[in-house]
């Protein structure tokens, strides 16, 4: 009971230290793509954070698996450098005790993770695009820059503003070309706008964002033909789209997950097997460490270390193939992500039985029959 105190208490504590490393370098990598993303005008800076919180569930789901196998092996290969574990299995303590306290914390690692992609995860994928949906038309305001040309809502809408106010709530001197097509090259009707204030504003009544012009005109016609008309007005409100996420609209990753169970396309269950694997990883991954944290004498406690990491990054590569391969039809449902499960389910009784020295006695005991 102490030893397995003891062996807990250590890996829960590597295991929390390593899931604050990796979450922190995950959440950095995440930022610098949405700060890239809101520089392109992608999205709005005041939803950074909340875009990143929205995140964080998805992200520990994925990682709190890593974070385990990372945990084990560090701890294990530390007591194997410090002949610790050593000492344990001459006086009798065998691997079925390493193995019972890394399997039992890879069954709290899976459950939790598992709470996450199937339950947790979708309904904050679903509020994350139903905030950017809302923020959408407010990205005119938070990024047009004074002097420059903007395109919005894939190139239907070109705007180019002469100044701004410094809370950038009202633009001066708007120029907006609009075609209902979206293509620049097409010879078809545009409609040029002209006015000297703008600004973004909520209808009260039906909750959608209009752009709010004054004091300009309205060129209507066919580039390069004098047949056009001309429209001079006080004030003029153009309907932003995009302003609500559809109520009923689902994405695979927003989907609750008896929804993709009970619509069985190849992309559904990719993605319901996917939710799946990633808690699976947790107690087989947890398997693996073990007999991968094993060092010889004077190999040093990082002996194991970059395998180990290599071995991860193949499974977890083959698990996204397999994914991909689900949803576009080429690869069965039935066979799914469950043989690279399978694979590295074998890999780890292959290699804890080489650790062990049973392999040597199964071998012993084939040829003596």
């Amino acid at each position: 009971m102490l030893l397995r105190r003891y062996l807990l208490r250590e890996i829960a504590i590597t295991f929390i230290a390593v899931i604050a490393i990796i979450l922190l370098i995950a959440i950095s990598n995440k930022f610098v793509r949405l700060i890239a993303q809101a520089a392109a005008g992608n999205i709005a800076p005041s939803v950074l954070f909340q875009v990143i919180l929205f995140q964080i569930p998805d992200l520990l789901a994925f990682l709190l698996p890593v974070g385990l196998f990372l945990a084990i092996l560090l701890c294990y290969s530390r007591f194997f450098a410090d002949n610790e574990i050593p000492v344990m299995l001459a006086c009798g303590i065998g691997w079925q005790r390493l193995l019972t306290v890394s399997l039992l914390l890879g069954v709290i690692v899976m459950l939790l993770s598992g709470t996450l992609t199937c339950y947790f995860g979708p309904k904050i994928a679903f509020q994350r695009e139903q905030l950017l949906h809302e923020e959408g038309p407010l990205l005119l305001m938070q990024t047009v820059t004074p002097g420059r040309f903007h395109a919005f809502q894939k190139d239907k809408l070109v705007f180019y503003v002469t100044d701004i106010n410094s809370d950038r709530s009202q633009m001066k001197q708007v120029f907006i070309a609009e075609q209902p097509k979206g293509d620049l090259s097409a010879h078809e009707t545009w409609s040029l706008l002209t006015a000297d204030v703008g600004k973004v504003v909520v209808n009260e009544n039906n909750g959608r964002t209009y752009f709010k012009l004054q004091n300009g005109r309205r060129y209507h016609g066919t580039p390069g033909e004098t047949d056009y008309s001309v429209l001079a007005f006080d004030e003029y409100e153009r309907l932003l789209e995009g302003s609500t996420l559809t109520p009923g609209l689902f994405f695979h990753r927003t989907m609750p997950t008896t929804m993709l169970w009970e619509n069985p396309s190849p992309s559904n269950m990719a993605e319901l097997q996917w939710r799946l694997a990633v808690p699976l990883s947790a107690p087989l991954l947890a398997l693996l460490a073990v007999p991968l944290s094993r060092v010889r004498p004077r190999q040093g406690r990082f002996g194991q270390l970059f395998t180990a990491v290599i071995f991860c990054i193949i499974y977890y590569n083959l698990l996204t193939i397999s994914k991909r391969w689900i949803a576009g039809g080429k690869l069965a449902p039935e066979i799914g992500l469950w043989w690279v499960h399978g694979i590295l389910f074998l890999l780890a009784l292959f290699l804890l039985g080489k650790a062990s020295g049973r392999m040597n006695q199964w071998y012993q005991w084939i040829i003596k029959r």
